[in-house]
Order: structure tokens, then C-alpha cells, then sequence
């Protein structure tokens, strides 16, 4: 998640000599002695690749102990081991709904299925159910031994103040974030799928070349777990948020959610909506300002949405600083820290989640001007901001909104001066915003390199290669083009990004056709 993975490094050899300097001009763009060349590239582990050496990966964790005190993690595709110390299970029905393994999917199926009382009762009278050694012969026993299980997180509601009239009074509804936690950490489908330990993985033994495939394997996470207590848990808070539309049609109807995740969960789980790693954690009021002009309604809107989140929030910051006992699958316990890892969202989001106005770099210090800039800006740390918020609250108070916002503008600042992260421990805007996938990868490919293989290629011709194209059973076809397409989802983006490399080979020059290849393979 702090180190996104590559598949540069295996075409590296064979494109390296046609890699774009780029502090070049145009005019040393197809100049093939201004790039560097194979051999002033010291590519890692290439000596043990030469030599055909077998040499096994390396892998450390934290803190490096010997081998018998910490074994490495278990395989996900392999079942845990059996603890012998455990008691072996009793032969005895046990009267409880999960008594007899069996009867779970039929007892849940009647449960999640909302049929009435009368209805359950009929069912069970059948003879071929009775013929059932069943725990439950009637629908009130059987609701009597749902309602002995744990309950999942419960919503609560709570009314916000607000600094000025609103249509209707903003309410929120949001579940303990705690109890998500651990809802998501005593899964028991999640047993063998949840590392608590930090971990550094090599390609080989000489620990030259690193390996990042989870959250837990990257630098951030090790540096972390250092700042932690001995024998202290890290857990790493995943949030996603966005604004979207229920009802289009009959009426303007929007939702502001909240999901939430643990960062400990195999990385592979976590695109499974089957299996619910991500929970609802809040809907966040979207409330109606009285006041009549617009730039105001906003900046109260942002409050208002910060407002609702530092009270939705304030139990993990304090888990984050001084802990929590919590238990994973097993029933062991855990003490447990929780710092925000990853805040998934878009970039209009992102600038309301760090505080920056429409025309700042959520993620750096860069501004509208300066985003084509070929060089990296430093990052927007969390310090940065919160000095910036204290020097425009010690000359204007947040209350005047005209002179306030006029101030903090100059700090390319939106004007929230309680941000929700501001007090989360080893949290920092700068670390937990990650590049968004759906935004940042997809869109941006078809804004840019789309747009950039039109120019080249051309409209016409472009579209004619695509419709040439075989498709294969389970990929969608372009029969009349791309140039025209409107509407267009990530998933049209994806597909597009499968073909573009062999619908632009040969009616451009190699060097752009490496360029846009280089792009797709990060």
C-alpha cells in the first residue's frame, strides 16, 4: 500500500534504452543518445539472474528473532495447523444453534430469509424435517437462539449543532468504529488470512531487491511498529469514503458513506464483496445552509462534515495513543493500536479529507500551475497544515467566514479548522492518502494516453485498428472505435488499456510506443 508494486522491473532490459529523460526538451524527444543506455543502469540481482543461481527468497519480520521464536506466516492457501492444546470437541449435541454443524445453513437460511413465524412453523412440521435431529422444532425456539449469538456493530444517531440554520436539523448515523474492528478481526473466515507482524520479504537471500505484497510488508508499517510498545499489535485502519446519488430519477437524493477496513487483511480478500471486508461505518449529513451565498454554504458544509467525523473517529484516536485490548480469530488477545493507514477516495475527497482548496495538491505542496512541474513537490505533511491553520486563527477568527477564508486561502488552505485527523497518532495526510485506483490509474490513462494515441494515430484510423481486433471470450469488443465513446466506466478503461498497445503498434514512432507502455505497466 506505501510502495506500489511494478511490473517494469521485468521488462526493464529490453526497454531501457528507450526511456524518456524527463528533463529533456521536445526537440530531444526521438534523440536516442540523450537516454541512457543498458549499462548505466545497475539493475538489482541481475548478477544472480546471469549466473542462473537458485537462491531462495528472504524473508524478516519484526523484530528479527530467531527462526523457532518466530515462524513466518502461515500460507493463506493452506488451513492452519490444528492446536493440539486445544480440548478435544465433545460428542454430545450441544442444544445451542451451533450445536451440530449441519444445522447452520438451514437454521440461517430461515433466519435471513424474513419468512413470517407461521410459515417457519409449517416447514418444520413436514415429516421429512422432523426426520431431522434438529435443536429447534419451532420458529420461537429458533428465534430465541438467534437472538443468544453476538450482535454485530449497532448504528447509532446522533444531531450535530451547527453554526448556522439549516433546513432540517443534520443528524448522523454511524456504528461504533471499535466494534467494526473487531467484527472484522474475530471473523472466523479471516483466521488464516490476518498477519499482526511487520515484515520485510527480498527476491534472494542477498537482500538486494525488495518485495512489497501487503500492507504489512512495507517500510511504513516496520517504521510503525517501532514506535510502538513491546509486544504491541498494529492494526491498520482502512477508510473509503464518497459522495454518490441514490435517486436520479424521482428525486436529488445523495449519501455521503464512510466504509471502513483493516489493513491486516490479506490484500487478496480485500477485492472480495462476498466476503464484506469493507463495513459501512457512517452516513455523513448532507445538510441545507440558509445562508445566502455559496462559497459560505460550502466552507459550512465542510465544517459540518468534519464535525461529524471527529465524533465518529474520536475512539480510534484514542485506541491509536493509548490502545485497546482486542481478540482476532482464535480468542487470543491482542493489545492493539490503530493508526489510519489509507484513506481511499477520490481527489475532490482527498482536498475536503486534508483541508486544500480546488486548486492544490491534496497530496503536495504543488498548485494548479505547478502540476506539470518535473519534478516532485515536497509532501503536504500534517505539521505544514496545522501551522498554517494556527497562524490564519491568531490574526482572523474562523467566525468572520470573509476575511478567514480570504487568509487561509493564501495557504491554498479550504478553511476547516478542525480536521478530522489532527490528534491520530502516526497518522499523517502525506502517508495514508494513497493513490486511488479507479481515478488516479484508469482515468487518468484514458484522459491523457488516450488522448495522446488520437493525436498520433488519428481518429479515424485509431478506431479502424480497434475494430480489427479479435476479442476474446469475456472481453468487451470495440466494433466502431473509441474516439467516440461517451459514458465510459473503469471497466471500459481497463479494456481499452489491453489493446491500445496493439492497436497504435506500427503507425507510431518506438519511442512513443515504449513511453505509453512504460505508463501501463506501473
Amino acid at each position: 500500500m506505501n510502495q506500489p508494486t511494478s511490473s517494469c522491473y521485468r521488462s526493464l532490459t529490453e526497454e531501457i534504452s528507450g526511456l524518456i529523460n524527463p528533463g529533456s526538451s521536445a526537440e530531444d524527444f526521438f534523440n536516442r543518445e540523450t537516454y541512457p543506455t543498458v549499462q548505466d543502469i545497475d539493475i538489482p540481482d541481475a548478477d544472480y539472474l546471469q549466473d542462473n543461481v537458485d537462491m531462495p527468497p528472504a524473508d524478516d519480520t519484526f523484530p528479527p528473532l530467531p527462526d523457532h521464536d518466530n515462524p513466518p506466516p502461515p500460507d493463506h492457501d493452506d488451513p492452519p495447523p490444528p492446536d493440539h492444546d486445544d480440548p478435544p470437541p465433545p460428542d454430545h449435541d450441544d442444544p445451542s444453534i451451533g450445536g451440530k454443524r449441519g444445522q447452520l445453513p438451514g437454521a440461517a437460511r430461515f433466519v435471513e430469509t424474513y419468512q413470517g413465524m407461521a410459515t417457519i412453523d409449517s416447514l418444520l412440521s413436514l415429516e421429512i424435517i422432523k426426520s431431522i435431529s434438529l435443536s429447534f422444532r419451532s420458529a420461537k425456539e429458533l428465534r430465541m437462539h438467534a437472538e443468544t449469538l453476538p450482535s454485530g456493530p449497532r448504528w447509532l444517531c446522533e444531531t450535530l449543532p451547527t453554526e448556522y440554520p439549516t433546513k432540517q436539523p443534520p443528524r448522523v448515523f454511524y456504528r461504533n468504529p471499535i466494534e467494526c474492528l473487531q467484527s472484522l478481526l474475530s471473523h472466523p473466515l479471516f483466521e488464516s488470512h490476518i498477519l499482526f507482524v511487520p515484515r520485510r520479504v527480498w527476491t534472494c537471500t542477498a537482500k538486494i531487491c525488495r518485495v512489497y505484497d501487503e500492507w504489512l510488508s512495507g517500510d511504513r508499517a516496520w517504521s510503525m511498529q517501532e514506535a510502538l510498545p513491546t509486544g504491541a499489535t498494529l492494526l491498520g485502519v482502512v477508510l473509503s469514503s464518497d459522495k454518490t446519488n441514490i435517486l436520479v430519477m424521482s428525486s436529488n437524493c445523495m449519501a455521503h458513506l464512510v466504509l471502513i477496513s483493516l489493513a491486516n487483511i490479506d490484500a487478496r480478500l480485500h477485492s472480495k464483496t462476498s466476503l464484506h471486508t469493507y463495513l459501512l461505518l457512517v452516513l455523513l449529513p448532507i445538510a441545507k445552509f440558509t445562508h445566502k451565498t455559496t462559497w459560505v454554504r460550502s466552507l459550512l458544509q465542510d465544517w459540518l462534515v468534519h464535525q461529524a467525523l471527529n465524533i465518529v473517529l474520536s475512539p480510534l484516536k484514542t485506541a491509536a495513543s493509548v490502545g485497546i485490548m482486542m481478540s482476532d480469530p482464535r480468542g487470543n488477545l491482542h493489545y492493539c493500536f490503530t493508526p489510519l493507514v489509507a484513506w481511499i477516495a477520490d481527489t475532490l475527497e482527498e482536498s475536503l479529507l486534508v483541508g486544500t482548496g480546488s486548486k492544490a495538491s491534496p497530496m503536495t505542496t504543488a498548485t494548479a500551475k505547478e502540476f506539470g512541474d518535473a519534478y516532485h513537490h515536497p509532501p503536504r505533511t500534517a505539521e505544514n497544515t496545522i501551522t498554517a491553520i494556527c497562524i490564519v486563527c491568531s490574526q482572523h477568527s474562523p467566525v468572520d467566514y470573509k476575511d478567514f477564508l480570504k487568509a487561509i486561502k493564501q495557504f491554498q488552505l479550504n478553511g476547516v479548522v478542525e480536521l478530522c485527523w489532527i490528534g491520530w497518532a502516526l497518522s499523517d495526510p502525506s502517508f495514508f492518502l494513497n493513490p486511488e485506483v479507479l481515478h488516479h490509474f484508469h482515468q487518468m490513462f484514458w484522459d491523457h494516453d488516450v488522448q495522446w494515441c488520437i493525436s498520433v494515430t488519428g481518429a479515424t484510423e485509431l478506431d479502424f485498428r480497434f475494430s480489427l481486433i479479435q476479442t476474446l471470450v469475456g472481453y468487451r469488443s470495440f466494433s466502431e472505435g473509441i474516439s467516440k465513446l461517451k459514458q465510459v466506466t473503469g471497466c471500459d478503461h481497463r479494456a481499452v488499456q489491453r489493446y491500445i498497445i496493439a492497436a497504435v503498434a506500427g503507425s507510431v514512432p518506438r519511442q512513443f510506443l515504449i513511453a505509453i507502455r512504460t505508463l501501463l505497466d506501473f
